[in-house]
């Protein structure tokens, strides 16, 4: 069995691991992103940080049964859910709440220096009310003799839960990739990974027939303003936008007659008018994803969210 952990700044910690006992291998990897979501108008958020160490060994992953413990392993998904599951001793299956206490210990060798302990521990797991295919999980982590804190903070540093997904997030790219061997993800609530799917936007949904994979995609470059698709955050947190899509029916629909900003695929903007951000021009936006290789942004020319193979749309006031 072999592990990735990954340390951020500003609080952050992610952290994954491998499971290669069983017959597929199953990654479990996590992400920070800083940004709030409220009521009514939605608002956005802008950081996608994470350093990966290698040399990671994973020491044990075990749960409680009353005066012992059993070691868990073959960690998945219930399928076509956020629901996390492994399997204890004798083939026992665990599954959302009865995860509740598991504990994932890991030696971690950063480069040579003295190694760090990191202790993983699901706390609680509960069912979205709205959206019963998603579950929340509060997860707390201990680094070396420090106190257990929550792997998941908001915008303002409250603790939050993780959604689990399939797939894992490439830290470089800010994309959401769905593997290859049952990889798993956090996403935090209150960030662009973890909003994106509250507002519906599941990877692992169909709509009206459609997969959502690619609206999550391009939800979380709007969500960000990372019109180039480059993992470049172009707003701040708190900016507020409406989004809506061109789904049948929609999942958003907008809530302002606020002017279009951009509209949006999975690769970032397809077409941009003038961004929400005053500081960024249109026509600096255009040369950055000209440069990075994405040809030349046309302008939005009507309210039709697939103009130019679009799949959301994002408004906005400048500010």
């Amino acid at each position: 069995m072999t592990v990735a952990l990954t340390v951020c700044g500003c609080d952050e910690v992610v952290v994954g691991f491998e499971d290669v006992t069983g017959d597929e291998a199953t990654q479990l990897r996590a992400l920070h992103d800083n940004g709030v979501e409220l009521n009514g108008t939605r608002f956005n958020g802008t950081r996608f940080n994470g350093t990966w160490f290698n040399g990671v060994q994973l020491i044990s992953a075990s749960i409680s049964e009353g005066t012992t413990k059993s070691s868990l392993s073959g960690w998945s998904l219930v399928p076509g859910t956020s629901e996390l599951q492994a399997y204890g001793a004798k083939g026992l299956l665990y599954r959302g709440a009865d995860l509740a206490g598991a504990r994932l210990q890991w030696l971690v060798d950063d480069g040579g220096k003295e190694p760090v302990s990191a202790q993983l521990r699901i706390v609680a797991v509960t069912q979205s009310a709205s959206l019963p295919d998603i579950y929340f999980t509060d997860v707390d982590v201990r680094i070396n003799e420090g106190k257990l804190e929550s792997l998941c903070r908001d915008g303002a540093g409250v603790p939050t839960s993780a959604i689990v997904v399939p797939g894992y997030f490439d830290l470089a790219t800010a994309d959401w990739r769905p593997g290859e061997h049952g990889e798993l993800a956090f996403a935090c609530r209150g960030t662009a990974a973890g909003k994106c799917l509250e507002w519906g936007y599941r990877m692992w949904a169909k709509h009206g027939g459609v997969s959502l994979a690619d609206h999550y995609r391009a939800c979380t470059r709007m969500v960000r303003a990372d019109y180039c698709g480059t993992n470049v955050p172009h707003t701040e947190n708190g900016t507020p936008i409406d989004i809506s899509d061109g789904l049948s029916p929609a999942l958003l629909t907008p809530e302002t007659d606020w002017q279009i900003e951009a509209k949006w695929g999975p690769h970032g903007a397809v077409c941009l008018n003038q961004p929400r951000k005053l500081d960024h021009t249109r026509a600096a936006v255009v040369a950055e994803c000209e440069a990075a290789g994405r040809g030349k942004l046309p302008t939005c020319d009507d309210d039709d969210p697939a103009e130019y193979g679009g799949l959301l749309v994002s408004q906005a006031e400048p500010s």
